[in-house]
C-alpha cells in the first residue's frame, strides 16, 4: 500500500471532509420561477424584445439603397372575433405565429407583427344582445357569461328575436361596441401572458374609424370597377339571426329532419307527345319530389333533363309523368292499398316534354316545362320542382329561360307571408315556413299529395344560433367574384403553401363561387353607403355620392348612419333634398376582415405580407376574401397580399372529438399553465407533524408557466388535427422540465469556468467529448432546417433526442465523474464542451422557451455573458456540418459495446450481486474487437467511456476465478452477414476498493483515495482557490 503524500496528511490534520474537495454543480437557479419572477422575463423576452429589434435590425435590404426596400419579415395577423374568452385554438395559432416570428428574428430579420381583432358581425352582436339578461344576474355573473368558455347558441337566437326588435340600431352598435372593446382587453392580456410578442400598444380593429375608412375605400374602388351591384337573388338566409350569411358562415347538420313529400303537378297544357291515349289536361300531372313543400307556391318551373328517358303511367283514373329509372322506386313507396301502376308511354325524352305546363294551385298560374343539366333520375322522380327565389339552380335556370318574377314569400323571420297564397292569404300569412307552414301546404295541396314521409338529410344551420338556414330571394349587395376568379387563382401561383395541399383547396374554394353576397341586415358592422330614391327604390352608389358618405365618416363616424337625423346631411350636391334615404345594410364581416391588409405598407417587389397563418377552414373564409378584396383593387398584374399561406387544423379533445365552444369541451390555456388539467403534485409528510397535521386538503399542481403551453404548440405537427389530452401534456411538461433541470446542471457546472482557460485545455478532447460535439453539430443544422420550414414539431423531435440520448444518456453519464472529481485539466476542457452544449441548445429553444431561456441567462456566469447580449438578441447563423463516416462507425462500435455492458450489468443486479454500475470491472475479449476500442483502452478513455471503474481487454475468456461473472456477445451494426457476435463482455467484480472520494473501485482500501483523487488533492493542495 503506498504510503499517504505530505498533501494528504495536511489536508488529514484539517477540518475539510473529502467531500469539500469535490467541485459540484452550484447555482441559484431555481426549481421553478415564482409569479413575479415569470412576469420579468416575459417583459424582458416579449416587449422588450420586440422593441430592440425594432431599433437594432436593420430594416433596409442590404441589396438596396431605396427606401421602399424594406426587409420585415412581416406577419399579418388574422383578427380572432372579439367574442369571448381565449380557449387552446387561439393559444395554438398565436403561440405558431410567434414561433414563426421568432425564429426569422434568430436568423438576423426584423420582424413585423401587429395583432388585430374583428370587431363586428352576428357572434358579436347577438352576444351583445344577451347582455340585458346578464346585467340582472349582477355585474360578476355578467362577467362570467362573457368569458364562458361554452356558447350558448339558444340563448344568442332568443336574444336576437327578443331583445333586438325592442332597441334601435344605435342602442345595439353601443352594446356590441362596449362588448367587443372588454373583450379585447381580456384577449389581448391572455395573449400577451404567453410570451407572444408584438405592437400590443397599437393593435388594429376593425370598429376603428381609419380602419372603417380605408375598408370603405376598397368598397367604393370595386364600385369604380363595376364589381358591386345590387341584386334581387337567392342568398343564404338565417330565419333565427334575420339576415343573410355567407358561405363560410355555415355549418352543417348532417341529421336535419324534414317533411319530404311526392307532388302531382297537374298538366294544364299538355305537349304534343302527350296528347294521345286519353290524355288530357285535366288528368295528367308531372310528379315531383321535394324536401322544401313551403317553396311550393313560388314554383315558376318544372325541369326535367333532355336525355333522360321519361314514362308515362296510370294510376287509377289519372295519368303520372315519371323517369323510367324511378318506376320501382316510386312503386315502392306507394300506400298497399294503391293499385298498381300501368305503363302507358314507354319512352318519352325530356325535350319532348319541354312545351307543356303544370298548375300552380297557390298562385292561379302556369309553370312551364324547362329542361335543367343538373336534373338527375337517381333520386327523387326525375323531375324537379323549380322556385327561383329559393334556389340558386333555380334561379340561373330561370335568369336562362326568361322565366320571372322571382318570388320568395317568406319574410325575414322565416314565416310565410300573404303572397304565398294570394287568393286565400290567411291560410299562410304568418306561419314558420319550415314547421307549420309545411304541414299547411300540403293540407291546401290535398289529393295533389301522392304520399309525403320524414326525410333525414344534411342541412345548412346558422353557424352561431344552429338553426336551419333557408335559401331566400331578397335584394343584397353583391361582388362579382367570377370577373376576378381566373386573375385571383393566377395570383396563388407565386404563393407557397403549407401543407402543398392547401393550394388545391383553395383554388378549389374561389371555383366553387360566382357571386359574394357582402351585404347584410345587422346593426353592428360597416354600413353600406348606399342612398334609396324614396319614389322609385333606385340605389346611388355614385364615386361622388361615396366620396361624400366617407367625409361625413371621417367628422362623425359610422354611428352616425344609423343615429336619428336629416337624411339630406348624407347627400351630395348632386341629389335632390329630401329624395334619398339611408339605406341599413351593412357589410359582410369577411369583407371587414378581408380588407385588414390596408393596415399593410407596400413594399417593392414583395407581397404586403410575408405570411399568413390561420386555421384550414380559412381557404374558404379569411384567405379567400383578403385575395379576392386584394385582387379587385389592384393592378392589371396579379398578386396576392400574402407571400405564403400556412394552415392549421383544429384541436381534439381525448376523445378525438374537435373542440367547440358549442360543445362546451373547450380547454382554457391557463389550465395548460398553472398544470391543474394534469394531476396533483402528492403531498410530502414534513417532519415533526403527524399525518393529520401535514396534510393539506387543497391540491397542489406543478405550475411551469406559459413554456409548457408554448411546448405544447411547438411539439404539434400542427398540418393535422392537434390533439389536447393528458398524456400529451404529461410528455410536453416531463420534456420542459428536463431542458430546466439541463440547464440548472451546466449553469451550475460552469459557475467557475474560466473561458480562456477551458478553450486552451480544448485541444486535447477525449472520443466523448468529441463525439457529443459532433452530435451538437449535427443536430443544430437539423433543428435550424426544420425551423426555417416551419415544422417547429420535427425540430423538438430532435431536441428531445438529444437532450435524452445524447446529454443524459451519453455525454453527461460519462463527464460527471471528470466534472466532480477530476482534476483541473479534465475540468477545464469538459467545461468548454459544456458551454458549447448550453449556447447552442438555448438558440434551439429561444422561440420555442424564451422565458426560461430568459431565466437562464440571468443565472449566466458573468465571465460567460456575450457581448451581443441575451440569447434571444443574438442571431443564429446557420450552422455548417458535414457527416464523417470515421465518427459515425465509431458511435456505432461505442453503442453496441455499452449496450452489451448494460445488460449484463442489468442481469448482475437482478441476481443482487450488483447495486451501481460504477462499482465493476469490465472485461472485453476475443479476436474481432474493433481496433478503436482498443486504442480507448490504451488511452485510458474506455473506463470513464462505459463509466465503470476498469476496463480490460484480452482474446479469451477470463480465466481467473471470480465470486461472479455476467457475459454477452456484442453485434456491430453493420455485421449484416451473420447474428454471431463479433467479441464478447465479461462484467466481473472490481479489483480494488471503493474510493472514498470518487466511489470508483480504484482504491487500495476504503480510506484511502484512489491515485487520482490523491493527485487532484494534491493540485488542490497547491491551488487552494480552485
Amino acid at each position: 500500500m503506498p504510503s499517504p503524500s505530505r498533501a494528504l496528511r495536511a489536508a488529514a490534520t484539517t477540518t475539510r471532509t473529502i467531500s469539500d474537495s469535490l467541485t459540484l454543480p452550484r447555482t441559484t437557479f431555481p426549481a421553478r420561477a415564482s409569479a413575479a419572477d415569470l412576469a420579468r422575463y416575459r417583459q424582458r423576452c416579449a416587449d422588450d424584445l420586440y422593441a430592440w429589434q425594432r431599433v437594432h435590425r436593420p430594416s433596409l435590404s442590404a441589396s438596396s439603397s431605396s427606401q421602399h426596400a424594406n426587409d420585415d419579415f412581416v406577419l399579418h395577423d388574422g383578427p380572432p372575433y372579439a367574442n369571448g374568452a381565449v380557449h387552446v385554438g387561439h393559444a395554438l395559432n398565436k403561440i405558431l405565429k410567434d414561433l414563426i416570428l421568432r425564429s426569422q428574428l434568430q436568423r438576423g430579420r426584423r420582424v413585423q407583427y401587429r395583432p388585430g381583432w374583428d370587431c363586428h358581425g352576428l357572434p358579436i352582436e347577438l352576444k351583445a344582445l344577451q347582455r340585458p339578461a346578464a346585467e340582472a344576474c349582477g355585474a360578476e355573473e355578467e362577467e362570467k357569461k362573457a368569458g364562458s368558455m361554452q356558447d350558448a347558441p339558444g340563448e344568442e337566437a332568443d336574444a336576437a328575436r327578443n331583445v333586438s326588435a325592442s332597441l334601435t340600431a344605435a342602442e345595439v352598435r353601443r352594446r356590441a361596441r362596449a362588448l367587443a372593446t372588454e373583450t379585447i382587453q381580456r384577449q389581448m392580456e391572455s395573449f400577451r401572458s404567453w410570451g407572444v410578442m408584438g405592437e400590443w400598444g397599437r393593435p388594429y380593429k376593425t370598429m376603428d374609424r381609419e380602419f372603417e375608412i380605408e375598408q370603405l375605400g376598397v368598397f367604393r374602388e370595386m364600385v369604380r370597377k363595376g364589381l358591386v351591384s345590387r341584386h334581387h337573388r337567392p342568398v343564404y338566409w338565417s330565419p333565427s339571426s334575420r339576415t343573410a350569411l355567407a358561405e363560410a358562415e355555415l355549418e352543417y347538420d348532417d341529421r336535419h329532419e324534414c317533411t319530404a313529400a311526392f307532388v302531382k303537378m297537374p298538366l294544364v297544357t299538355l305537349p304534343k307527345v302527350l296528347q294521345r291515349d286519353g290524355m288530357t289536361s285535366s288528368n295528367v300531372s308531372a310528379l315531383i319530389w321535394t324536401t322544401t313543400p313551403w317553396t311550393l307556391p313560388a314554383n315558376k318551373a318544372i325541369a326535367v333533363k333532355d336525355e333522360i328517358e321519361y314514362t308515362v303511367v296510370k294510376l287509377s283514373d289519372e295519368y303520372l309523368v315519371i323517369a323510367k329509372d324511378r318506376l320501382e322506386h316510386i312503386a315502392s313507396i306507394l300506400p298497399p292499398e294503391s293499385p298498381s301502376m300501368q305503363t302507358v308511354a314507354e319512352t318519352v325524352t325530356g325535350t319532348e316534354l319541354e312545351g307543356g305546363a303544370c298548375f300552380n294551385v297557390f298562385q292561379g298560374t302556369e309553370s312551364p316545362i324547362v329542361c335543367g343539366d343538373f336534373v338527375t333520375a337517381t333520386s327523387g322522380t326525375g323531375l324537379v320542382h323549380i322556385a327561383p327565389g329559393h334556389g340558386m339552380e333555380d334561379y340561373q335556370l330561370c335568369q336562362k329561360a326568361g322565366i320571372g318574377p322571382v318570388l320568395a314569400p317568406v319574410d325575414d323571420e322565416g314565416k310565410l307571408t300573404a303572397e304565398a297564397f294570394p287568393g286565400m292569404p290567411s291560410l299562410l300569412a304568418g306561419l314558420d315556413a319550415q314547421t307549420e307552414g309545411v304541414r299547411k301546404c300540403l293540407e291546401i295541396l290535398g289529393n295533389q299529395v301522392l304520399t309525403k314521409h320524414q326525410f333525414t338529410h344534411k342541412n345548412p344551420i346558422d353557424w352561431r344560433t344552429k338553426q336551419p338556414v333557408i335559401t331566400r330571394a331578397t335584394a343584397q349587395w353583391f361582388a362579382d367574384v367570377s370577373a376576378i376568379q381566373a386573375k385571383a387563382k393566377e395570383a396563388l401561383n407565386d404563393v407557397s403553401f403549407t401543407p402543398e395541399s392547401g393550394k388545391t383547396r383553395l383554388s378549389s374554394f374561389l371555383s366553387g363561387r360566382s357571386q359574394w353576397c357582402i351585404s347584410r341586415q345587422r346593426a353592428w358592422g360597416v354600413p353600406i353607403p348606399a342612398l334609396y330614391h324614396k319614389e322609385t327604390g333606385k340605389a346611388c352608389v355614385s364615386d361622388e355620392s361615396i366620396e361624400h358618405i366617407m367625409q361625413v365618416f371621417k367628422q362623425r363616424g359610422t354611428d352616425a348612419w344609423f343615429e336619428d337625423g336629416e337624411d339630406d346631411l348624407w347627400l351630395h350636391s348632386g341629389l335632390e333634398k329630401g329624395k334619398w334615404v339611408r339605406g341599413r345594410d351593412t357589410m359582410d364581416v369577411w369583407f371587414d376582415s378581408g380588407t385588414t391588409w390596408t393596415t399593410l405598407s407596400e413594399r417593392k417587389d414583395k407581397p404586403l405580407s410575408d405570411v399568413y397563418v390561420e386555421g384550414t377552414d380559412q381557404h374558404r373564409g379569411w384567405f379567400q376574401s383578403s385575395l379576392l378584396t386584394h385582387t379587385s383593387v389592384g393592378g392589371e398584374t396579379a398578386v396576392a397580399p400574402y407571400g405564403a399561406l400556412i394552415t392549421h387544423g383544429f384541436i381534439l379533445d381525448a376523445d378525438g372529438k374537435k373542440m367547440s365552444k358549442s360543445l362546451g369541451n373547450v380547454i382554457a390555456p391557463e389550465q395548460v399553465v398553472d398544470g391543474t388539467l394534469l394531476p396533483p403534485i402528492k403531498a410530502r409528510k414534513q417532519r415533526g407533524k403527524n399525518k393529520d397535521e401535514s396534510v393539506n386538503d387543497k391540491p397542489k399542481y406543478d405550475s411551469m408557466g406559459p413554456d409548457v403551453l408554448r411546448l405544447w404548440v411547438a411539439s404539434s405537427d400542427y398540418t393535422s388535427d392537434v390533439a389536447m389530452a393528458v398524456p400529451v401534456l404529461q410528455e410536453v411538461q416531463q420534456a420542459l422540465q428536463k431542458y430546466r433541470v439541463t440547464f440548472k446542471w451546466l449553469l451550475g457546472c460552469l459557475a467557475d469556468c474560466d473561458p480562456v482557460a477551458s478553450k486552451q485545455n480544448a485541444t486535447d478532447l477525449t472520443f466523448a467529448d468529441q463525439a457529443v460535439l459532433y452530435r451538437l453539430s449535427h443536430t443544430s443544422a437539423a433543428v435550424y432546417a426544420a425551423y426555417e420550414s416551419y415544422e417547429f414539431h420535427r425540430g423538438i423531435k430532435l431536441v428531445n433526442n438529444f437532450f435524452n440520448n445524447d446529454l443524459s444518456a451519453f455525454y453527461f453519464e460519462i463527464c460527471k465523474d471528470g466534472m466532480y472529481t477530476g482534476d483541473m485539466a479534465t475540468r477545464r476542457r469538459t467545461q468548454y464542451v459544456l458551454a458549447t452544449i448550453l449556447d447552442e441548445t438555448m438558440k434551439w429553444l429561444g422561440p420555442v422557451a424564451p422565458h426560461l431561456v430568459e431565466e437562464a441567462w440571468e443565472y449566466f456566469p458573468q465571465q460567460l455573458r456575450s457581448d451581443q447580449g441575451s440569447p434571444l438578441q443574438q442571431t443564429w447563423e446557420k450552422p455548417t456540418t458535414q457527416t464523417s463516416e470515421d465518427m459515425e462507425v465509431a458511435l456505432g462500435e461505442f453503442h453496441s459495446l455499452s449496450a452489451a455492458v448494460k445488460l449484463a450489468q442489468e442481469e448482475a443486479r437482478r441476481a443482487g450481486d450488483l447495486k451501481n454500475g460504477l462499482n465493476c470491472k469490465v472485461y472485453i475479449y476475443g479476436s474481432q474487437i474493433p481496433q478503436r476500442i482498443r486504442d480507448w483502452e490504451v488511452s485510458g478513455q474506455l473506463a470513464a467511456m462505459l463509466v465503470v471503474s476498469q476496463a480490460e481487454l484480452g482474446s479469451e475468456s477470463p480465466t481467473t476465478s471470480s465470486a461472479w461473472k455476467y457475459e454477452q456477445g456484442v453485434v456491430l451494426n453493420d455485421a449484416k452477414d451473420t447474428v454471431d457476435p463479433q467479441y464478447h463482455v465479461a462484467v466481473l467484480p472490481p479489483q480494488e476498493e471503493k474510493c472514498p472520494r470518487c466511489w470508483r473501485s480504484t482504491a487500495p482500501d476504503t480510506e484511502t483515495p484512489c491515485p487520482r483523487c490523491q493527485h487532484v488533492l494534491e493540485e488542490r493542495g497547491r491551488n487552494v482557490s480552485v
